[in-house]
């Protein structure tokens, strides 16, 4: 029986090729798009599962305790490495830790080879191995970091740096920024890369040769990670751990005497905490989390998916007439309903097994272009570590056989033998509505990605020329330690005009505050340090007053210039008025400068102090993090030749590294960027599909209604009658899909639009387009079949009546 069924369903899926194409291509289409967020969702959720050890490792966090930030509680990703051998000694539950810092690219030199630079290396304890279980190929994790000067190295760096050959017992050169003489590390081990991805990753991992010291009077940070023995509970492993930090935290602010009372009279009190290592990736102490960031994808993809399958019963039921007198006859001779939906669940899961197999070699075919748009690494391939991707596709094309063929099995078993035999069901309007329904909910969808891609084009384009308060136009930025000898050669390079320092900016993104007081009201501000040619370099829009002067010696001392966010905040007409610096020593206002946008549009421009002060509010020096170099665009070639050769006399074994200011603030838009070019390839695909099936459903309905054409042209009816009668329910339906989809979308957009401080108003113009745009394709859609159906002849079709 079931070979007999299977041979019917070939044979129907055959003989009409044109909407089994139609439903294959797609149901593919909907089925790839989703397959693909479902590997971006199982690449993100896989992230610190490579071994099951990892169940036991936690981060180490501390309450930011430099900045109480008026009461609101903000924990730090790195602790006070007095700490680790704190808990060691006073937790029995911890059996190791590791800390370790990132620092950023580094110069790497083999042998006599040239330097290059090297992102990836990593800083780290003698027991990074024993709480991280990573693969060894070379070497041993017992020792492989037991003495300073020791580097463990990936499988893929190895490769690169020394070939197949076993790379321990080879040294390699590693240079700091601005370390003149670049130290000897020997290569003691090397590791594969984990099965998933990682937390905690590196290029090269490395033991200290230098060692700092730790005292009262001096912090050292690293990120922190602690194994622990057996099964805890995380409110009792935090519980004992808040107990022995605070203790120790209180010693410590009493040594260096130090009050408590700023966080006491906020509610808070010093704090450390242990996480979970699976819950970093998945809840990021800063910016979004992979989840909130890719709910709208998924909402997409699940909405185009929704377009196929609405697409396939449409088409199921809209073959109906021509089914229903084979269904009437197997009836007649004794086939029960239960084997009839069978066989129609058949032809709906082959279809469904085609359009899974379409769709993953279309994935397949694109994931190389989506991972360059999208910045991915997405694989679909399926080994022992992935598994689970073919048991999700396995389940998907369960439920899409579900989804899609219930419901037309049902319908056209339900068929009723004494109606269809006499010829009365071809006059039936059983179906119609349902069809109406669902292709009005296609074109629901379809018109608001329509409205959506434009009204998320025109908040790109609006922050794309937004005045960032600065010229970022031919300036670059040296992210190293600021040295004044070296920028007084800079200085003389000709066509240069500053070189300046500022921590403000995009790429640093330091987010120091300090406390001030003015009117007698004491706050914590947003503070940026910079030299007197800090903001200069930026060319920033002066409102009021004056920049910082190199010579004017008060600058360094007692002067402070306010972005027009604080000053609003202050009243207005803050030139020449005095701030007091930890509510204590005067600083006089010299300038009022825009806003400056360095970071992204979802957050306001806090309002700013900036301070070219080594005693400022915030606690650090203001030494210089990085140089701002601002030239002449005329000259781009000889300034940046010029800048490479003075860096290379100075730092001979360290590369020159910059990034133009433009750059980094176009990254800022990166993201936006990428699902705005997503939003554009689902409306492209979802208004393509609801096409294709308005196009092969007007042809199959318009088929049906041929006689009635003839009858219709015999008793008089002209072209344009006929037309506008084929038209009119289409045009309605299009009408009543436009009415139901602006309010959701407009619901939907404006969600996406509050997520921006600066953004536009809804515009009302992408609804009148779409209106447009909507009614004239379906007209040209369908008109293509009804010309075909009013030109044709009646006599073709009355000739055997």
């Amino acid at each position: 029986m079931f070979k007999l069924n299977l041979k019917i369903a070939f044979r129907n899926l055959l003989k009409n090729k044109v909407y089994t194409l139609v439903n294959v291509m797609g149901l593919a289409l909907g089925l790839a798009g989703f397959i693909f967020v479902l590997l971006y969702v199982n690449h993100e959720k896989s992230y610190d599962h490579w071994d099951p050890q990892l169940e036991k490792v936690y981060q180490l966090q501390e309450l930011d305790f430099w900045a109480i930030k008026e009461g609101k509680k903000e924990w730090m990703d790195v602790a006070d490495l007095r700490i680790p051998d704190l808990i060691k000694d006073k937790m029995p539950q911890v059996e190791d830790i590791a800390f370790f810092n990132e620092a950023g690219p580094q110069s790497v030199i083999l042998g006599d080879n040239n330097p290059f630079m090297q992102e990836g290396i990593v800083s780290a304890s003698d027991g990074f191995f024993s709480v991280f279980p990573f693969q060894f190929i070379y070497g041993t994790p017992e020792t492989a970091l037991g003495k300073p000067g020791n580097v463990v190295i990936k499988e893929s760096v190895a490769l690169r740096y020394f070939g197949k050959i076993n790379p321990v017992g080879k040294t390699i050169k590693i240079n700091e920024q601005n370390w003149t003489t670049p130290e000897t590390y020997l290569v003691t081990g090397g590791v594969a890369d984990p099965v998933t991805p990682s937390s905690v990753d590196f290029q090269l991992i490395k033991r200290n040769i230098r060692t700092f010291p730790l005292n009262d009077n001096f912090y050292f940070f690293a990120t922190v990670y602690v194994k622990i023995k057996g099964q805890q509970t995380n409110e009792l492993l935090n519980r004992t751990l808040q107990n022995v930090y605070y203790d120790f935290k209180l010693a410590l602010f009493k040594r260096q005497k130090m009050a408590v009372a700023d966080y006491l009279q906020h509610g808070l009190k010093p704090s450390a905490r242990l996480v979970p290592l699976h819950q970093i990736h998945q809840e990021p102490l800063t910016g979004k989390s992979w989840l909130s960031l890719v709910k709208p994808v998924i909402l997409l993809s699940a909405l185009l998916f929704l377009i196929s399958v609405i697409n396939f019963v449409n088409m199921f039921t809209a073959q109906a007439v021509s089914r229903a007198k084979e269904v009437g006859i197997k009836k007649v001779i004794g086939a029960h309903r239960k084997s009839l939906i069978f066989q129609f669940l058949l032809e709906t899961a082959l279809q469904c097994l085609f359009a899974l197999l379409l769709s993953t070699v279309l994935l397949e075919g694109f994931l190389p272009y989506l991972n360059q748009l999208f910045k991915l690494d997405l694989s679909l391939t399926f080994n022992q570590n992935n598994l689970v991707i073919l048991a999700e596709l396995v389940l998907l094309l369960l439920l899409v056989i579900l989804m899609a063929g219930t419901y037309p099995a049902f319908f056209l078993s339900s068929y009723r033998p004494q109606n269809v035999l006499k010829g009365n069901f071809g006059h039936s309007h059983k179906g119609k509505t349902l069809r109406n329904l669902l292709v009005g909910l296609q074109f629901v969808i379809a018109v608001g990605f329509f409205i959506g891609i434009m009204v998320i084009s025109r908040q790109m384009q609006y922050m794309e020329n937004r005045d960032p308060g600065f010229n970022a136009s031919a300036v670059i930025h040296i992210k190293t330690s600021f040295d004044k000898r070296i920028a007084a050669q800079l200085k003389s390079i000709d066509g240069v005009k500053y070189v300046g320092s500022n921590d403000g900016m995009i790429s640093l993104n330091h987010k120091l505050t300090g406390k001030y007081k003015y009117n007698n009201e004491s706050k914590e501000l947003n503070t940026v340090l910079v030299n007197a040619e800090g903001l200069q370099a930026l060319d920033v829009k002066l409102l009021q007053g004056r920049l910082f002067e190199s010579h004017n010696a008060q600058d360094s001392l007692g002067t402070v210039i306010l972005n027009e966010s604080l000053e609003k905040a202050y009243g207005g007409h803050m030139i020449g008025k005095f701030i007091y610096v930890n509510d204590s020593l005067p600083a006089q206002v010299v300038g009022i400068i825009k806003d400056i946008q360095v970071a992204g549009f979802e957050t306001k421009i806090l309002p700013t102090v900036y301070t070219t002060a080594n005693n400022n509010a915030t606690g650090y020096p203001n030494r210089g993090v990085n140089y701002i170099i601002k030239f002449d665009q005329q000259k781009q070639k000889s300034v940046l030749t010029a800048i490479n050769e003075i860096w290379k006399r100075q730092y001979p074994a360290f590369p020159l590294s910059y990034t133009y200011i433009q750059d980094d603030l176009s990254k800022v838009l990166v993201a936006h960027e990428r699902f705005k070019e997503m939003v554009k390839l689902f409306s492209f695909l979802s208004i393509s599909l609801s096409l294709i099936g308005l196009f092969a459903l007007a042809a199959f309905l318009t088929k049906q209604r041929t006689k009635e054409i003839a009858i219709r042209k015999v008793l008089g009816a002209d072209h344009r009658t006929l037309f506008l009668l084929l038209n009119k329910n289409y045009v309605w339906l299009m009408i009543v899909a436009n009415v139901v989809s602006w309010p959701l979308i407009y619901i939907a957009v404006n969600h996406w639009l509050s997520g921006f401080a600066y953004r536009i108003d809804m515009p009302i113009l992408p609804f009148v387009i779409a209106f447009g745009v909507s009614i004239a394709t379906t007209v040209l859609t369908v008109s293509i079949q009804v010309k075909n159906a009013i030109t044709a002849k009646p006599v073709d079709a009355l000739k055997y009546e």
